[in-house]
């Protein structure tokens, strides 16, 4: 039996998270969204570790303070960086603590990443997740740097960050197999309204793979094994998160499903002809687009139908052939963690990472393909490589500095378009210091991801 029974408990449960949201809070305890009684949901996929500790580099110089009196739209903001804030603010990058550390305020205020993503180990309870976020965003801004992407992993079933002040997500399989899309939307737009009440403002999700085999590491993260069951459902639930004012970035492009074996350990290569991606893997992340979905993260495997020669990741075959131009999709593009052996083939086993100049390379090689924001889950030394890497690309000519200046534009542009300040807090004396939120009206330009152009901004 599917659940559609229950649309008027989720309406008054989508109701009650609106309210509380409008509100600054949210109710005690989670918002649990009950599904049929006969749906058995079950907890799946790959739980991400925190980052082991390292010893702390020496800080950059401190970079300088943009005065509140300047222009901050995203052409201004981006002629006024140096090379170094430009190579920083194409990171994604993870951090330590539940609560702002003297080592994060240090990385915020000398060498400001594009965003922070939170894992497990950052996450207390609503209050304190909110009170993280704040201060994060204030220390940057506060520095004259853009404000901050605070992006979760928040697939669902065991993949879930936050669990606090939003639903209770099952698996994207149990949705898939027991729910319905609209079941699905209404738990997104939910879990989209918790997260940013708490400060979150990009979620990494959903999960657009089309896996049909149960021995991948992806199965209970995907919805299904079929294009039409799993294109519907990320339809919907990029339609939710992006109604709720979220950044949602599907993930894996061009379709991970076209691959059982795990990319965090090793470089895995698809085999599957050419016509399958059209055919299987591209169909939910056309859906995720037409949805207004805003990003997109590349998988790191190996295509050989699309470039035999590199993971899709760093493959400009695959993003400004196939993704760019094929698809037309201008919004951002994400690697997946340049520290998983899919980046760089170096980890034959777990935990081994790859030398400091394979790392850097990497780096490189996403930008050169097309990627504008790059995740690291690496300690902060390894953090600072990237950085470093790519500056050194630009400076040797091997990275053109105008292809540096896209990706930064195209991330300027995002947060303004979310109401993310591009300097000093607060610019709304009325609101709270260092909080942010979606400055966008739900479902607003739903084209975004198609028609955004990079010369208007």
């Amino acid at each position: 039996m599917k659940p559609h029974t229950k649309s008027a408990a989720v309406g008054a449960l989508l109701a009650l998270a609106v309210l509380a949201a409008s509100l600054g809070i949210l109710s005690c305890g989670e918002v649990h969204a009950r599904l049929d009684a006969e749906a058995s949901f079950t907890s799946g996929g790959a739980p991400t570790t925190a980052p082991s500790a390292a010893p702390e580099v020496e800080s950059p110089p401190r970079v300088a303070a943009h005065g509140p009196q300047e222009i901050q739209t995203p052409a201004a903001v981006l002629n006024r960086m140096t090379l170094e804030e430009k190579a920083s603010q194409v990171l994604l990058l993870t951090f330590e603590g539940v609560s702002l550390t003297p080592s994060t305020r240090t990385l915020l205020q000398t060498s400001p990443p594009g965003g922070l993503l939170l894992l497990g180990s950052n996450i207390g309870d609503m209050n304190r997740l909110r009170d993280l976020t704040a201060a994060l965003q204030e220390t940057v801004t506060s520095a004259g740097s853009p404000g901050l992407f605070l992006a979760v992993d928040q697939e669902g079933g065991i993949v879930r960050r936050v669990t606090s002040g939003v639903p209770a997500l099952p698996s994207a399989r149990a949705l898939g197999d027991h729910s319905s899309p609209s079941v699905a939307r209404a738990l997104a737009l939910m879990t989209g309204v918790g997260l940013l009440a708490q400060g979150v403002n990009m979620v990494l999700a959903p999960v657009a793979d089309v896996v049909a085999n149960p021995a991948s590491f992806l199965y209970e993260r995907a919805y299904g094994g079929t294009p039409g069951v799993v294109a519907r459902f990320v339809e919907a639930v990029t339609d939710g998160y992006e109604s709720s004012g979220l950044v949602a970035v599907v993930k894996h492009f061009p379709g991970h499903g076209s691959t059982s074996e795990d990319s965090h350990h090793h470089t895995p290569v698809s085999d599957q002809p050419s016509y399958y991606y059209p055919l299987v893997h591209l169909p939910p992340f056309r859906a995720a687009f037409a949805a207004g979905a805003e990003g997109v993260m590349m998988g790191h495997f190996v295509a050989r139908a699309l470039d035999s020669n590199r993971p899709v990741s760093l493959s400009d075959v695959v993003i400004q052939g196939l993704l760019r131009t094929e698809l037309g999709f201008t919004g951002l593009v994400v690697s997946d963690d340049l520290e998983m052996g899919g980046a760089t083939g170096n980890r034959p086993a777990h935990g081994d990472r790859a030398s400091p100049a394979e790392l850097k390379a990497a780096a490189v090689a996403a930008l050169q393909a097309g990627c504008d924001l790059l995740i690291s889950t690496g300690p902060r030394n390894r953090q600072y490589l990237l950085r470093d890497g790519i500056v050194e690309a630009v400076r040797r000519g091997e990275l053109p500095e105008s292809r540096l200046d896209e990706a930064v534009l195209r991330l300027l542009a995002l947060k303004v378009r979310h109401g993310i300040p591009l300097g000093p807090l607060p610019l709304d004396p009325g609101a709270p210091s260092g909080v942010t939120k979606s400055g966008r009206d739900p479902g607003s330009h739903r084209d975004y991801g198609r028609h955004y152009d990079l010369d208007q901004a």
